[in-house]
């Protein structure tokens, strides 16, 4: 958990930079969100936030991996899973870490966007007090379909890549004769090719769970729900307005 805060705290501004990206609209991209951010809130507004995401990351990680031993112990009792059975255990595993952080997931959202400084205490009061529990969950089921794609891209990926890689010892130039299984280098590799393709995927829903928590913030709704937000943004932004801040986010994935 110590070494995920570490990472999370060290990729913040890029995470703070996608997620004001993807919610802001017309704004003119990546660098012009960099000037707005230091110029209204300084350095430490690259860290809008942060303290949210871990304290998100401590169980999500804990749920995500145990469930997904579990499942994978439950299925594996004839041997080796299969991969698209390791890919239904991630999706599961991911859909139930999602549902059980989701509150936090929110109010990390909030804060980020937020012009004023908050604390976390104060916006789940605010969100509890106006919406009710259904407001810290909103935008949520688009949420858990959006992990289907991208957990179970990402654990079946990597479960198959890691299985390639050793029964072919590929690529050649990685196993010298002496080596007889995988070492950190490859790990990081498979994890980081496995998390870029299924961001790839994935990434839309992201965008518009992320709208969906924010029309409530600002007062104005403009989706009447996740259809209509995918059609509202594909129509006034096109394809591209469903990836914008993808570009960060790749660059955060790689750690």
């Amino acid at each position: 958990m110590v070494a995920g805060c570490v990472t999370r705290t060290t990729t913040s501004p890029l995470d703070v930079l996608k997620i004001l990206v993807q919610v802001h609209r017309t704004d003119g991209g990546i660098q012009n969100t960099i000037k707005q951010l230091y110029s209204t809130r300084g350095i430490f507004g690259f860290w809008k936030g942060n303290l949210a995401g871990c304290c998100r990351l401590g169980p999500y990680s804990a749920i995500k991996f145990c469930l997904y031993d579990q499942l994978q112990d439950h299925v594996a009792h004839n041997g080796n899973p299969a991969s698209v059975q390791r890919a239904t255990c991630g999706a599961v595993a991911g859909m139930a870490a999602t549902l059980a952080v989701y509150p936090m997931e929110l109010v990390r959202t909030h804060l980020i966007v937020a012009k004023q400084t908050t604390s976390i205490a104060n916006e789940f009061r605010a969100i509890f007090q106006t919406e009710g529990i259904r407001g810290l969950y909103r935008g949520c089921l688009v949420g858990l379909v959006g992990a289907i794609p991208f957990e179970g891209i990402q654990f079946g990926c990597y479960e198959y890549g890691k299985d390639y890689a050793v029964q072919h010892r590929w690529p050649q130039w990685r196993w010298p004769e002496a080596k007889t299984q995988l070492d950190t280098i490859d790990h990081f590799v498979l994890g980081s090719g496995s998390g870029a393709l299924a961001q790839l995927f994935a990434y839309p829903f992201d965008t518009v769970k992320k709208r969906l928590q924010m029309q409530a913030k600002d007062g104005v709704v403009r989706y009447s729900g996740i259809g209509d937000c995918f059609v509202k943004i594909i129509r006034q932004e096109g394809t591209v307005g469903l990836y914008r801040g993808s570009l960060p986010n790749m660059v955060r994935l790689v750690p």
